[in-house]
């Protein structure tokens, strides 16, 4: 039987002999065991940070989360109508209320909003893109003497993946009544990611944008839509890239190893090249490359294996093969 290498890249090792088609099925069947106890120790963890995160910030927080946005904790302060004043949340959504524009003094809040799955349909059907995360401005239906200016931040990586410009960005306010999403005139700060709207009433807002690869799009769950490696064969001295389509991952991290599960090399360095369609078939996906300087190498046949991590999720791995040919 191989082996076993050190403990901290034992588990990589295991996939890399339980997923190759170099590893005799004799060997298959011995680590498989093993390989289930990996497989089950994952998946408790992922649902152990689920629940924390559901029991720490409530149900509709741990959605956010999970989609790699963190929500800060709702915002609440006390406006005197005589004088006006700022109300912030951490995350810098803001609300500016000039002098006499409230009706009376009113304690105004930023939170996020519970249900958002009729939210983010609407959006769909009218192929508006989301780039920011939903604000809940209250109290709910409070309506100005005189507008009132709100900024809500945009989360850029979002706006790139998705292939929307920054300048079509707008505030959108959603029509309760109707069930969908009326724009709202805004202005776009690209120096600090925000959009500001002036408006004379509070419900849910949030930053839009028109077309990109769509909402459910970049929602799916984390998984390889593709992964490859190219030039393969390489020839000579130089590298090759190694191309990943993992769906809306936090981070990832690749690892090579020869023929005897020796691994050399390791990183977590990827360029993100954002909605790329790369002529797979599958349209427009969220795409990472990691270039491998193969000059320190000797010819032969290598596993690549790459994980891809996302909060709240099971991490999903992947294994590859290249030769090097020199």
């Amino acid at each position: 039987m191989p082996t076993p290498v050190l403990a901290d890249q034992y588990e990589d090792w295991l996939t890399w002999v339980m997923t190759s088609t170099m590893t005799a099925e004799p060997v298959r069947r011995f680590y498989a065991p093993e390989m289930e106890k990996f497989e089950e120790r994952r998946k408790r963890k992922a649902e152990h940070r689920a629940r924390m995160l559901a029991a720490r910030n409530g149900t509709s927080y741990a959605v956010a989360a999970l989609r790699r946005m963190n929500v800060p904790p709702a915002m609440r302060r006390l406006v005197d109508k005589s004088r006006g004043g700022l109300v912030k949340r951490l995350d810098n959504v803001t609300v500016l209320v000039p002098a006499a524009a409230l009706p009376q003094s009113l304690e105004l809040s930023v939170s996020h909003p519970l249900d958002e799955s009729a939210r983010e349909t609407a959006a769909e059907g009218k192929s508006l893109s989301l780039a920011s995360l939903p604000v809940a401005f209250g109290p709910e239906g409070t309506v100005f003497n005189t507008p009132v200016t709100i900024t809500l931040p945009y989360d850029a990586g979002l706006v790139k993946a998705q292939g929307l410009k920054e300048s079509d960005l707008k505030v959108h306010y959603w029509n309760p009544r109707t069930q969908a999403w009326e724009a709202v005139a805004s202005r776009v700060d690209r120096e600090v990611k925000t959009v500001s709207a002036d408006v004379l009433h509070f419900s849910v807002y949030q930053v839009l944008g028109p077309g990109g690869i769509g909402v459910l799009a970049l929602e799916a769950d984390l998984g390889f839509k593709a992964l490859y490696a190219f030039p393969n064969p390489i020839r000579g001295q130089g590298s090759v890239t190694i191309r990943v389509q993992p769906g809306l991952a936090d981070s990832l991290a690749v690892r090579i190893y020869d023929v005897s599960g020796r691994k050399i090399h390791e990183s977590s360095s990827f360029l993100d090249r954002g909605a790329f369609d790369d002529g797979n078939g599958l349209g427009p996906q969220l795409t990472y490359e990691h270039v491998w300087d193969i000059s320190g190498v000797g010819s032969g046949v290598y596993a690549f294996v790459v994980t891809a991590k996302k909060a709240g999720q099971e991490d999903v791995r992947k294994t590859g093969k290249l030769a090097v040919i020199k």
